[in-house]
């Protein structure tokens, strides 16, 4: 193509022809524009991006070049950064990348925490990181920034509205003050840095890029590869073995099921393994196996013909693990864009989708039903259900427990290694230069960081590592945000080959038998947090799952809502009214006098919602909550059919009042317990969204529910 001259043959001849989202990102992407592109799964979105990308860049480069010394031409500099939300999505990226950039003589490495060290007295002109180790790499080979050009965000979802999405912004505004100081020292001919954000799953596409670099063009593709559901019962493993049965008449031969815990993909590995039609071929993939393990387990399902692999969100992303037939769903996620992404890994050479979604409870049951739903009308006219599922409900613009995190990262990328907090406090705002925090809450900040010993006073008003940051820097945990609750997890140990299989979150005692890559290992020697281990036979009838703790986020309310109209919650009649059944009784001692029962009101909103609207019902009307769901309010003696009226400031001080309540319910990031509670406090109403919480309760009428 006359438009790629370089790139067409190595990134985009496979396709015969342009896809529609490749064609579409072309013009844009070659004027140096930013973009966002949001189109399906296996839609050629990662060459849409790179293909005019790399174009340009190599264009420019054939300019430099005619103005550079042979020696110059020689030195290879970093000049593309492909930043992906997990390790195992980098090492697939690699592989589908290799021979495209060898071609194009573009030289491409992987850094992240499962890869050995680069060698960077030869950097690659092509990276592919996570958010985690470009952290690392801005505080300690900032030089080595001083010429990207362009930067890939690929699966923006998984960042949007995170702490590591927090993070990640203020991590590009940090390249871009290195591509600006390269400029004016002269290193670097331009401080320019063009974006191209990708996603299968997004609401508004536009708003969300914008958080991370300025005027995005959304070139964004609606429609869903067609999609073959079922909805089963689970029962046990007899109901899975069923299923397994029909495979052959079905031409399923590769099966990747998702479940919410390690423990359940475990146990499930343990039971199926040596039956049909799998046999051996029963695999298992989380985040608690060791990255050799995890490689293993992702080669070996890719190049076997026929098995089965059991996954927790470790496989949820593009990574290519070659047709899986058949995606088999044990339990629903909790929310729809996850949902999307484990269909998205089925039959991706396919125009169809086969899904098979097994639940245990009605809940999980209906739960199910509203996410197939929602995909179905995921397009056209009826896409707007969709569309509020994958919408975000939380208040926060931006947390500052990130700001903790990001403060002793730069610390370390500084030459003295001193911080000086007024320079450090511009990183911290929006591409488009809005302050992303106001400076009281810096400065409380700063000042908490102190008191506690994260930093010490230096020079005038500069700051150095104090006893706290070392203590981060040594634990290696300076440049995540992720929850880290297996920090100290023992690390397992084979007997026979001494490689490392995982990690367990306590150390289990000697003669302890527990499942780990779906096999059962039995402890015969401990040192420490380290267990050595041996297989333990297979009969092994107390062989259980470690119990690894899952974070489980409460149900959005647009879910729960949905959820509700589902299970067939009584509904509101109007938007302006709450429905509520009351249910009397007269006491046996007076029966003509005195009145008592209860009243169940239907707010359907969600856990966190509801706990509000509980406690403003009792401070208003007087009555005592005994229940309190993400569906309903349980009151002891019966509410009047009244208006509900509560006014911002009152709402806000009760959410400031009771905040340490809420705290738990929101993703605060991991260094949130480091805020001065001032902030903390803040960050906590600022997450509970008190405008929304009005919008759907204050004004509305309690209208008392016929049941039919």
């Amino acid at each position: 193509m006359e438009r790629l001259p370089h790139t067409f043959d190595a990134l985009l001849a496979r396709f015969g022809r342009l896809t529609e989202i490749q064609a579409r990102a072309l013009a844009p992407l070659l004027e140096g524009r930013n973009c966002v592109l949001a189109a399906a799964t296996a839609s050629g979105k990662t060459e849409a991006a790179l293909a005019p990308m790399l174009e340009r860049d190599l264009q420019q480069r054939l300019k430099e070049n005619s103005r550079r010394s042979v020696q110059q031409r020689k030195t290879t500099r970093l000049r593309v950064l492909y930043v992906v939300p997990t390790r195992a999505l980098s090492r697939d990226m690699a592989r589908r990348l290799e021979q495209p950039l060898k071609k194009l003589a573009i030289s491409m490495a992987v850094k992240t925490g499962d890869e050995p060290a680069l060698n960077w007295s030869r950097p690659p002109e092509f990276l592919i990181t996570t958010p985690e180790s470009l952290d690392s790499l801005l505080a300690n080979r900032p030089r080595l920034l001083c010429d990207v050009r362009a930067v890939v965000l690929d699966e923006l979802h998984l960042y949007n509205d995170t702490p590591r999405g927090d993070q990640l912004r203020i991590l590009l505004n940090r390249l871009r003050r290195i591509r600006a100081f390269a400029r004016a020292r002269g290193d670097a001919a331009t401080d320019e840095v063009q974006f191209c954000a990708l996603s299968a799953t997004m609401h508004d596409p536009a708003s969300v890029a914008a958080r991370y670099f300025i005027n995005p063009v959304s070139i964004q593709l609606e429609g869903q590869r067609a999609l073959d559901a079922e909805l089963l019962p689970l029962t046990g493993a007899q109901s899975l073995r069923q299923l397994f049965a029909t495979l052959q008449r079905r031409g399923c031969k590769k099966v990747l099921a998702f479940c919410q815990r390690r423990a359940e993909c475990e146990e499930w590995a343990y039971l199926l393994r040596g039956g049909l039609p799998f046999g051996d071929e029963v695999l298992v993939h989380h985040a608690s196996l060791s990255a050799r393990a995890r490689h293993a387990v992702e080669e070996k399902f890719a190049r076997t013909g026929a098995a089965l692999c059991f996954a927790t969100a470790t496989l949820e992303l593009g990574i290519d693990i070659g047709d899986v037939d058949l995606i088999l769903l044990v339990g629903p996620p909790d929310n729809f864009s996850s949902f999307l992404q484990r269909l998205g890994r089925g039959n991706r050479r396919t125009a169809r989708t086969s899904v098979a979604c097994f639940y245990r409870t009605p809940t999980e049951q209906a739960l199910f039903r509203v996410f197939l739903r929602a995909v179905r009308n995921s397009s056209g006219a009826n896409r707007t259900s969709a569309s509020a599922l994958l919408r975000s409900d939380s208040g926060l613009a931006f947390r500052p427990s990130v700001v903790v995190q990001q403060l002793c990262s730069y610390l370390k990328q500084t030459r003295n290694g001193e911080l000086e907090p007024e320079h450090a406090y511009q990183l911290f705002t929006s591409p488009q230069g809005e302050p992303l925090l106001d400076e009281q809450q810096y400065a409380q900040i700063v000042d908490h960081l102190i008191d506690t010993k994260f930093f010490l006073p230096a020079r005038g008003s500069a700051l150095r590592p104090g006893p706290q940051w070392h203590k981060l820097y040594e634990e290696r945990a300076l440049y995540s945000n992720l929850a880290d609750s297996g920090r100290e997890a023992a690390v397992v140990f084979d007997d026979i080959t001494g490689r490392r299989v995982g990690y367990l979150e306590s150390v289990a005692p000697t003669g302890t038998t527990f499942l780990l890559g779906g096999q059962a290992r039995r402890v015969v020697w401990t040192q420490g947090r380290r267990l050595l281990v041996h297989a333990a036979p297979d009969n092994a009838a107390e062989t259980r799952a470690p119990r690894w703790r899952t974070l489980w986020h409460s149900l959005s309310p647009a879910l729960t809502q949905a959820l509700a109209k589902e299970l067939g919650f009584p509904f509101a009649e109007s938007a302006t009214e709450l429905p509520m059944i009351i249910e009397q009784r007269e006491s046996a001692d007076e029966p003509a006098t005195e009145v008592e029962g209860r009243t169940l009101l239907f707010h359907c909103a969600g856990e966190v919602y509801g706990k509000l609207l509980g406690e403003l019902l009792e401070m208003k009307q007087g009555v005592r909550v005994v229940e309190c769901n993400e569906f309903l309010i349980e009151t002891v003696g019966c509410l009047p059919e009244t208006t509900l009226l509560f006014t911002e400031e009152e709402t806000l001080a009760l959410v400031g009042r009771r905040w340490r309540s809420f705290e738990r319910a929101f993703t605060l990031g991991r260094f949130h317990t480091q805020l001065p509670p001032v902030v903390r406090r803040q960050s906590v109403v600022s997450a509970f969204n008190v405008p929304d919480f009005l919008r759907r309760f204050a004004g509305r009428k309690l209208a008392r529910h016929t049941v039919k």
